[in-house]
């Protein structure tokens, strides 16, 4: 009955905690404190003026971001966004079977977007399997950085190579047809992936010394190597981001003041050149989505360098974790942005594509009605076969 009692209480809160089990400390706040979790932190040694009570709801809401919003809404989220993208990707490479060489162009960076999401999404599952057997540590931190570097270069470029592409294919249809051939392509998207592995293991392999200096296998120390290092990285990723917004914006600039110029071109070969256009603006849109957060995470990052980087510093212990609740508080809410929005880009990319594609899309609408009439008939057939026994 004590058992059921206590649960009720932690369920409703209708029921006080005998005051006797919690700790002197936590007198002032005993509807927080949980018997045989939260006794562990009565004896840590907290600065004067602090109030401890301050700092028990502070870790309480670290663990529910961290349970809730960096594991299961992300999971969940992850499982949908990849189940899209190996659609879109079947859909793609379908259509890639069936389309002239010209169009082959387009779809070789599609594919290598939903080919990066893909990889993005299945290495995200790999992080939370290791931070949950193990907790996060250096290596975790290298790989979590890893997969949004990766994902991030990757995609950018690809976002680049396609508005490069579509430019090409406006402006310059002659050259786009004769001169730009299959193979650049696949050399062009061979390189992004380089510069993608390259650029993104450097960056996780100093970057996770910024949480994990005692642990790291270089030395980095903090005015000489972390701050540095921080300052560098956000002005990459902001010149790399903004050159992205403005080449999307000069270029689709660009090719609707050839559109309207170009009275002679055939109405046929105009629409394409409207449908290239609205493409362009959805994949800004959506790069913009996806991006601003990791941007938006390196700057905080970088003001609070300092409080950030003395998480690392120490062994981990429950008093550790207590005293700086607070600042963990606010690495869980960074983290849980970032992760949600980014894995939201991923589903938003292949709906979009999809919705703007008419092939595609017929394509989809095909593959599911013959989904569907193959479970019916399934389900007929094993409805007779039941009768039959039954008979």
């Amino acid at each position: 009955m004590d058992l059921l009692h206590f649960a009720y209480k932690l369920l409703f809160g209708h029921v006080k905690i005998s005051m006797e089990i919690v700790p002197p400390i936590f007198r002032n706040c005993s509807s927080i404190f949980i018997p045989n979790k939260d006794e562990k932190y009565a004896n840590c040694t907290i600065e004067a003026g602090i109030d401890p009570c301050y700092l028990l709801r502070e870790l309480h809401r670290a663990k529910e971001f961290r349970t809730y919003f960096l594991a299961i809404i992300p999971i969940i989220l992850s499982i949908i966004a990849c189940s899209l993208n190996i659609c879109y990707l079947l859909a793609q490479i379908k259509c890639f079977r069936q389309e002239k060489a010209s169009f082959k162009k387009r779809q070789i960076f599609l594919i290598s977007r939903s080919l990066s999401i893909i990889l993005a999404n299945i290495l995200f599952y790999v992080v939370i399997i290791v931070w949950k057997s193990s907790g996060f540590n250096y290596p975790s931190a290298m790989i979590f950085i890893f997969i949004g570097g990766i994902n991030f270069v990757s995609v950018t470029g690809t976002y680049i190579g396609l508005t490069i592409l579509l430019y090409t294919a406006i402006a310059h249809q002659f050259w786009y047809k004769t001169k730009l051939t299959l193979k650049h392509c696949y050399i062009i998207v061979a390189v992004i992936w380089i510069i993608s592995f390259i650029s993104s293991f450097c960056v996780a392999f100093w970057g996770a010394t910024l949480f994990y200096p005692e642990t790291a296998p270089i030395s980095c120390s903090f005015e000489g190597c972390q701050r540095p290092l921080v300052i560098i990285i956000v002005i990459s990723l902001s010149i790399f981001y903004g050159t992205v917004i403005i080449l999307y914006v000069l270029m689709m600039l660009r090719l609707r003041r050839l559109v309207r110029k170009s009275s002679l071109v055939r109405a046929r070969s105009k629409s394409n050149s409207m449908t290239a256009l609205k493409r362009l603006g959805l994949n800004m849109v959506t790069f913009a989505i996806g991006s601003v957060p990791i941007l938006i995470v390196c700057i905080v990052a970088l003001v609070n360098l300092e409080d950030l980087s003395s998480l690392g510093e120490g062994d981990k212990s429950p008093c550790k974790s207590f005293i700086n609740s607070a600042l963990f508080v606010e690495v869980e809410v960074l983290a849980s942005v970032a992760a949600i929005v980014w894995i939201l880009a991923m589903i938003i990319d292949p709906v979009i594509n999809i919705l703007s594609d008419a092939k595609l899309r017929t394509l989809i609408v095909l593959q599911f009605t013959s989904v569907s009439s193959s479970l019916r008939r399934f389900r007929t057939g094993s409805v007779k076969s039941t009768l039959s026994t039954d008979d």
